[in-house]
């Protein structure tokens, strides 16, 4: 019996250090929200404010500062969720999450987001590269200043806290364009059908909007099915994309006018149905400078108000699902697979070589290409040398995507920026 005891009270002192340990853990692992700390690259004192919900209020001496400040909350709170929206952007999630993740790395990075994003941020303007540096140094302040122990997530899966860049930010507003913008999938399912119906019951099964009329177009039901096509034509691209919001789902915006309201003014009141997760993808701040006051919802990875107000107007957004990708499909020269057709004859495929690193397993390298109208999508599969046919007396095929997101110059994140600081309504069109 003495040898039991002894063992009972070894078993509660471990227990207790486990506690001990955790308890500790726990709260190294919450954010500061109160003291004062010096930070580098600060034009002045920024004061951060929170409710008793939790929701900050940053006043800073300067926009840039209060960028900074958006950044550092961001960090604190939601410092998981900015490093999967870093991997996501760079198609760096089999890094963290092993083998299962791999396909989708696999399409994003044969999408080239992270690519463009470095080209779109040397094309930025000086106000966005200002406001892009400042949030990227508040977040990475956090993590070398604050940050004691990394959050449960890191340590679960063995990731490690990187620097955030400008370029992670310019790459998660092309994901969330995606998120709400991928009409490819009824793309790839008209062309399929297109390989069994008629123009006409495609219409009927894929109608437009109600009241418009189908566009009129060429018989490509008929031009494709000569093509003879592979029925699972891009099919593995569709099965490793990321998923969308697109499809199913709407959104809207609801105006009231002041002659209804007990205040006399508008009111503007935004649903945009985006799927729930955890933690949510909003994040509610205030930010106040100079000249400068704005206050909503906010999307942990870029230093704007999405959706909210500031001293002049009030803004939302809502889903018309908007056709913004295209479909094309590439003949590949049958003596020549580096090689694909264009009006003026063949021409090369532009290629990028990726390297994947993938939890436990050996790196993936993935040769990913381009064609005049952009990335081979069809490539993120097994990577489509051959290209992708029907009888194998047909030449080759690969599929390649057009996407406004992916333009140079789309100015996404300059025009959220200008969001913020509007006048009028005429100002913020």
């Amino acid at each position: 019996m003495k040898w039991l005891r002894r063992g009972a009270w070894g078993l509660l002192l471990v227990v207790l250090v486990v506690v001990a340990a955790l308890w500790i853990y726990s709260r190294r692992v919450l954010p500061m929200t109160s003291g004062t700390m010096p930070l580098q690259g600060l034009r002045g004192e920024i004061r951060i404010e929170r409710d008793a919900d939790g929701i900050p209020t940053i006043k800073a001496s300067s926009r840039d500062d209060a960028m900074f400040g958006l950044g550092y909350v961001h960090a604190q709170d939601r410092l998981w969720q900015l490093e999967t929206h870093k991997r996501i952007g760079s198609g760096r999630l089999a890094e963290s999450f092993g083998e299962s993740a791999l396909e989708t790395d696999k399409f994003l990075r044969a999408l080239g987001v992270r690519r463009v994003a470095a080209a779109q941020w040397e094309q930025a303007s000086a106000e966005t590269r200002a406001a892009l540096n400042a949030y990227a140094s508040g977040i990475n302040a956090y993590v070398q200043n604050e940050m004691s122990a990394r959050p449960p997530e890191f340590i679960l899966t063995g990731t490690v806290v990187e620097p955030w860049t400008p370029e992670d930010s310019m790459a998660w507003a092309t994901m969330m364009a995606w998120d709400l913008g991928a009409n490819w999938s009824a793309e790839l399912l008209r062309l399929r059908m297109s390989l069994k119906l008629p123009v006409e019951r495609i219409n009927e099964l894929l109608p437009p909007y109600p009241g418009d009329k189908p566009l009129p177009t060429a018989d490509y039901a008929a031009l494709f099915r000569g093509l003879k096509l592979s029925p699972s034509l891009g099919q593995q691209a569709l099965n490793a994309a990321p998923e969308s919001g697109v499809e199913g789902v709407g959104s809207n915006n609801w105006v009231v006018h002041g002659t209804h309201t007990e205040s006399g003014k508008p009111l503007l009141a935004n649903d945009p149905h985006l799927k729930l997760t955890a933690p949510a993808l909003w994040y509610f701040a205030r930010l106040e400078a100079p000249g400068f006051k704005v206050a909503g919802a906010t999307m942990p990875g870029l230093p704007v108000v999405v959706l909210g107000q500031n001293e002049h107007v009030a803004w939302g957004f809502t889903n018309t699902g908007p056709d913004v990708q295209d479909l094309y499909i590439e003949r590949i020269k049958p003596d020549d697979p580096t090689q694909y057709q264009t009006p003026e004859g063949w021409a090369p495929f532009a290629t990028f070589t990726e390297t994947i690193k993938v939890k436990g397993k050996p790196d993936v390298t993935l040769v990913a290409r381009s064609t005049r109208h952009g990335p081979v999508i069809s490539d993120a599969g097994v990577v489509a040398t051959e290209g992708l046919t029907g009888p194998a007396s047909q030449p080759g095929y690969a599929l390649a995507m057009r996407w406004t997101a992916l333009d140079l110059d789309s100015g996404t994140v300059d025009a959220a920026l200008a969001f913020n600081t509007s006048r009028s309504v005429a100002d913020f069109i």
